[in-house]
C-alpha cells in the first residue's frame, strides 16, 4: 500500500483520508477544492496491506475517512486503530467478493486480463471520460500491475476474516455505478445510503467530499 499526501502544512489539525480503490491514483481526487486546515493523505495500490497507527495521527483532532470501491473494505482492514471522527464509503461495502453486497469479480478480472493482454488500460475509455479519474501528476499503474493488485485483493478478501470493524456514518451510491451493483449496495447499507447520479467513479461530485467535512 502507498501513501501520498496531497496535502502536509504544519498547525493543520484536520486529516482527510482517502482510501482508494484498486487501479486508482490519487489523481482521483488531487483537483478537489479542499477548504483551509486540513492535510490530506491518499492511500492506493493495494498490492499489500498493512495498519495505519493512531500513533502517527496524533496531531489531528479530526480525521474524516472517505473510502471508495474496493477502498472500503481495505479501510476495514488497515484504519482499525484510527480515531475517526466520521467514515463516508463511496461505491463499495465491506463485502467486495459477496454474490450479494459485492461486486462482479470473476468478470472484472477477466475483462482487466484480456485487456492488459492487448497493452491497453482496462480503466480508460476516451469516449467517456466522465467514468474515469482525469489526468493528474501521479504515475498511472500499468495494466500488468493493475492485474497483480486485483488478484491480491481478490485473494486476501476471501481469506481473511468478512467481519466489519469500523462504524460508517453515511454511504454514497451511485446509480449509474457498472462495478458494484447498485443494487446489492442497497441491500448492504439499508438507511446509511444515499443515492446520487453517477457512474463509478464520484470525484466530479465535488459535494460527495467536501459536504462532510
Amino acid at each position: 500500500m502507498k501513501e501520498a499526501w496531497l496535502i502536509k502544512k504544519t498547525g493543520n489539525r484536520r486529516l482527510i483520508l482517502f482510501m482508494l480503490g484498486w487501479g486508482a491514483t490519487p489523481n482521483a481526487v488531487h483537483q478537489l477544492p479542499f477548504p483551509e486546515g486540513y492535510d490530506v493523505l491518499c492511500c492506493y495500490d493495494h498490492r499489500s496491506l498493512r495498519p495505519l497507527k493512531a500513533a502517527g495521527f496524533g496531531d489531528y483532532d479530526r480525521i474524516y475517512l472517505f473510502a471508495w470501491s474496493f477502498g472500503v473494505w481495505v479501510a476495514e482492514q488497515s484504519c482499525q486503530e484510527l480515531p475517526l471522527h466520521k467514515a463516508i464509503a463511496i461505491n463499495g461495502t465491506p463485502y467486495p467478493a459477496s454474490p450479494q453486497y459485492g461486486l462482479r469479480l470473476k468478470v472484472l478480472q477477466r475483462t482487466i486480463r484480456s485487456v492488459a493482454a492487448m497493452g491497453g488500460n482496462p480503466f480508460r475509455d476516451e469516449s467517456h471520460p466522465e467514468k474515469y479519474a482525469p489526468a493528474g501528476p501521479f504515475e498511472e499503474p500499468s495494466p500488468d500491475q493493475q492485474v497483480e493488485e486485483l488478484d491480491f485483493l481478490a485473494e486476501a478478501c476471501q481469506t481473511l476474516p468478512e467481519q466489519p470493524h469500523l462504524t460508517w456514518n453515511r454511504a454514497y451510491i451511485a446509480t449509474m455505478d457498472e462495478i458494484f451493483p447498485p443494487a446489492r449496495m442497497r441491500a448492504y447499507w439499508g438507511e446509511l445510503g444515499v443515492e446520487f447520479e453517477s457512474y463509478h467513479f464520484p470525484f466530479y461530485c465535488e459535494s460527495i467530499v467536501i459536504g462532510e467535512l
